[in-house]
């Protein structure tokens, strides 16, 4: 074959396979894109199916990681494993702080909301809170003391850290207006906690209060007149003005606390807790050395602090200090904030309230 040939037949071939690859490249595109569209059409259940069922060991690993409390905890933890609580349920370590119980009849866990036990055992008791555990919504404590095994996780809403503030919501109540007795402050502080509790105060119901407050030779008994003070010597004792305060229906838990172990900060706990106190100290009226308590007024409020008294011994409740009996070291006006130590000088551990 001459050499002209030869040059032909290799330019023919170049063109051939020039004119191929185009087809070839274009038959491996369409493999590549068939093989992703048939893995994008793979069923939906079938990946739920792998991704809700993990194997033995990452279930292991998952336990071991919820279910495992801290070095100081001897008692179950709350877990995050259960198949409900999933999407719903998270531990979290924060800083110790310190917390009191203030609610009962809370409950107290331990494990997957398990071994229930009543607030009620620990109330007005501090603990450690070392971790939080929320569920569907709500904020669980982790509660121990120094030194002991914990006591398992309790809803937030049960405690109250030392400086936690609160109002309670009840009325202000006059001794003198719209029922004037001026040696009247029980039935008139009483009547401020049973509002709290949804009694409606009017001139009859308050008429009805005085009118029947228990008196000497009652155990107990008000010795002297509400309305002219005639026989005056002492008011009704905490005991005797529970019990009167539960003849009426919206004092039926009304309780007397009163105590020598008694604390104010036992009274910041039943506040924090939404409870009002009613509590025995001096008046404004208070002449120089009469160290009698025999004056009833109402704490219904904590803060930073300062307690937020009701005291019955004013015509209106926008009365202001030194419009009572004028002895400044108690004519606080009908409602103050009073600091601790203002109230601890009168103090003598006598005290009612609501359980």
């Amino acid at each position: 074959m001459d050499k002209k040939s030869v040059l032909k037949k290799i330019k023919t071939l170049s063109a051939a396979i020039l004119l191929a690859a185009p087809i070839a490249s274009s038959s491996i595109v369409s493999v590549v894109s068939a093989a992703d569209e048939a893995q994008s059409q793979t069923p939906q259940s079938s990946q739920t199916t792998q991704t809700q069922q993990p194997s033995q060991t990452e279930q292991s690993s998952k336990t071991d990681q919820t279910k495992t409390p801290s070095s100081s905890d001897q008692t179950k933890a709350p877990s995050t494993t259960n198949k409900e609580q999933t999407t719903t349920a998270s531990n979290k370590k924060v800083k110790t702080f310190k917390v009191a119980i203030v609610k009962k009849n809370y409950g107290i866990y331990q494990g997957n909301f398990e071994n229930k036990k009543s607030s009620s055992k620990y109330f007005h008791k501090t603990f450690n809170v070392s971790k939080t555990f929320t569920h569907n919504g709500k904020k669980y404590y982790w509660i121990s003391q120094k030194g002991k095994p914990a006591i398992g996780y309790i809803n937030k809403n049960a405690v109250a850290t030392p400086n936690q503030a609160k109002i309670v919501k009840a009325p202000y109540v006059s001794q003198y207006v719209p029922v004037k007795t001026p040696w009247g402050c029980a039935g008139a502080s009483m009547s401020m906690l049973l509002g709290s509790q949804g009694q409606k105060i009017t001139a009859s119901f308050l008429k009805k209060v005085q009118d029947n407050l228990p008196m000497q030779p009652t155990k107990g008994g008000q010795k002297g007149n509400v309305y002219t003070g005639v026989g005056f010597g002492y008011v009704i004792s905490p005991g005797a003005l529970a019990k009167y305060a539960r003849t009426f229906k919206t004092g039926k838990n009304v309780i007397n606390i009163s105590s020598k172990k008694l604390t104010l900060d036992d009274i910041r706990m039943y506040v924090q807790g939404g409870k009002p106190v009613l509590y025995y100290g001096f008046s404004s009226y208070q002449k120089s050395g009469d160290n009698v308590r025999n004056h009833c007024k109402v704490i219904v409020g904590y803060e930073k602090g300062k307690f937020l008294v009701y005291d019955p011994l004013y015509y209106s409740k926008h009365d202001g200090a030194g419009t009572g009996g004028k002895n400044m070291n108690y004519d606080h006006g009908a409602i103050a904030w009073l600091p601790k130590a203002t109230i601890q000088h009168e103090f003598c551990h006598k005290a009612i309230t609501i359980k």
